[in-house]
């Protein structure tokens, strides 16, 4: 007997044949590596630079301490810095970086390839998942979403561990789809392995996947079937114990971690209608908000049963991470790239009915495909262009040198106490010129919300005291805080002045 879903199963893609939809999968990879590969060898200031630049000292301290033929004053402070960076979580995308700076030698572009390649790998799962849960036409709108989404491919190709999180929160969530259906000890380790790395990788990744698997666990089995399945222990085990261990040795032992809760947690917000409204621009200025009113919609157009759950946990994961993460969410807009698996999952399914609907009404028609085929690409081709100049726009080759010679000037020996861009990374970073930083008028908001605030001259007291210069080359952050620069123009001589920076000498004060 043939079946409506045997007829589904076997009948040609909207796009095509199989192998025209092979062509169109594979073209849909090259062109979304090719976009990232844009302005490949330019420095990582095109987004959030204070977060690359962490992942980049780890990094090259890592790369310094075994690489030979190397000053060994580099040396010293590059594995210092390292060892001295704050630790938010396993620095395993910075050891993988490490090892291609072993292999190829220290190019910074080189990070920019390994994102991308996990945002790619995780577009494998997402393809391969949507075909699960939707159609192959579905996850092909789903993957063209996940590719060539503006702020999706130059986020995915920053130096940072989300773009490796984002693609094993794909990868976990396909091999838990395989292990629902065939309940088989291979895909309990597989899931917990691929999970417990996302998770390993970044603790937030638990969010997305507790949900999804919560819900499709307790809507398609029930608490006391899962309770004694020995499989659903295996994979809670599997998927936890590597964070696990890592946050017991970090917190407790090793005492390494900077996890405290002091600076990100503010429930304050939850009852400010100010929070949502900017919580929803933060979706609009990223993925989009129409994206995300579609993806909603989606879960409806699932089946009932683990594919809606898988969906609607999914949704609830990211909720509950948007109200843990309050002030960082509507602040850091990276923290939004896990949205990414919800919209481009759900956003399979309204493909899916969009171009069953095109082809019920057009009766296969070659034009039609034709033309909706041209609509994609020519969304494609925008998003393309736009991301191009985007990238293109600033061209900060020369910063290595300016920092390089502001460190020399500044000399080796003295204390210095700065104002400089992203928290003084890139003197540190290029002008070997480790330095305390003046707090930003954002740091010095963060600590009035978490009532950590502190006056102006005790912050200048304890800064300043046993320094030898104050470099000032964020302009901007310098001109929005009068009192520091009445306080500098007051009390201090100006050492050196250019356009780009000011040297102020703190050892012999005006009388």
């Amino acid at each position: 007997m043939v079946t409506k879903n045997m007829i589904e199963k076997n009948r040609d893609s909207f796009f095509g044949k199989p192998w025209l939809v092979n062509l169109v999968v594979i073209t849909l990879f090259v062109l979304g590596f090719g976009i990232r590969m844009v302005d490949l060898t330019d420095m990582p200031l095109d987004f959030h630079p204070t977060r690359q630049f962490l992942s980049a000292t780890k990094a090259r301290g890592m790369y310094y301490q075994v690489a030979s033929d190397l000053p060994e004053w580099q040396r010293e402070i590059a594995v210092q810095r390292w060892q001295d960076a704050d630790v938010f979580e396993p620095a395993v995308n910075e050891t993988i970086v490490a090892g291609l700076y072993l292999l190829f030698g220290e190019y910074l572009w080189l990070a920019r390839i390994a994102s991308s390649v996990y945002w790619l790998l995780g577009g494998l799962a997402l393809f391969s998942l949507s075909k699960r849960i939707a159609s192959v036409d579905g996850a092909i709108l789903a993957l063209a979403f996940y590719l060539f989404s503006g702020f999706g491919v130059i986020a995915s190709r920053a130096f940072q561990p989300d773009p490796l999180m984002v693609g094993l929160i794909l990868g976990g969530l396909w091999s838990f789809v395989r292990w629902d259906e065939e309940r088989t000890w291979k895909w309990v380790v597989i899931t917990g392995l691929l999970s417990g790395m996302a998770i390993f990788v970044k603790t937030i990744a638990v969010f997305p996947l507790l949900g999804a698997f919560a819900f499709v666990l307790l809507t398609t089995r029930g608490l006391k079937q899962n309770i004694k399945d020995p499989q659903v222990w295996s994979l809670a085990v599997i998927t936890v114990l590597p964070t696990a261990i890592f946050m017991i040795d970090s917190i407790f032992i090793s005492k390494s971690s900077n996890l405290s809760a002091d600076l990100r947690f503010f429930p304050g917000f939850w009852i400010d209608p100010t929070f949502y409204v900017r919580w929803k621009n933060m979706i609009g200025n990223t993925l989009g908000f129409g994206a995300f009113l579609l993806a909603l919609l989606g879960i409806f157009l699932a089946k009932r049963g683990r594919d809606r759950s898988l969906l609607a946990g999914l949704l609830a994961g990211y909720v509950v991470y948007g109200l843990m993460f309050a002030y960082h969410f509507i602040t850091h807009n990276y923290y939004q790239l896990p949205l990414f698996v919800f919209i481009s999952l759900s956003l399979s399914l309204v493909g899916k009915a969009l171009f069953q609907k095109l082809e019920e009404i057009n009766n296969g028609s070659i034009f039609v495909r034709a033309s909706v085929a041209g609509v994609i690409l020519f969304a494609m081709a925008f998003e393309m262009w736009n991301v191009r100049v985007e990238l293109v726009r600033d061209d900060d080759r020369a910063e290595p040198q300016f920092w390089a010679e502001l460190g020399d000037k500044l000399g080796r020996s003295s204390s210095v106490i700065g104002l400089t861009q992203d928290y003084g990374n890139r003197l540190a970073y290029w002008g070997w010129k480790v330095t305390e930083q003046w707090p930003t008028t954002g740091d010095q908001n963060l600590r009035e919300l978490a009532g950590k605030a502190k006056t102006f001259d005790e912050i200048f007291a304890e800064r300043v005291e046993g320094k030898d210069y104050f470099v000032i080359t964020n302009f901007n952050q310098f001109d929005r805080q009068q009192e520091l620069k009445d306080k500098l123009f007051s009390t201090y001589p100006i050492l050196e002045e250019t356009s780009e920076y000011i040297i102020f000498d703190l050892q012999r004060p005006v009388k």
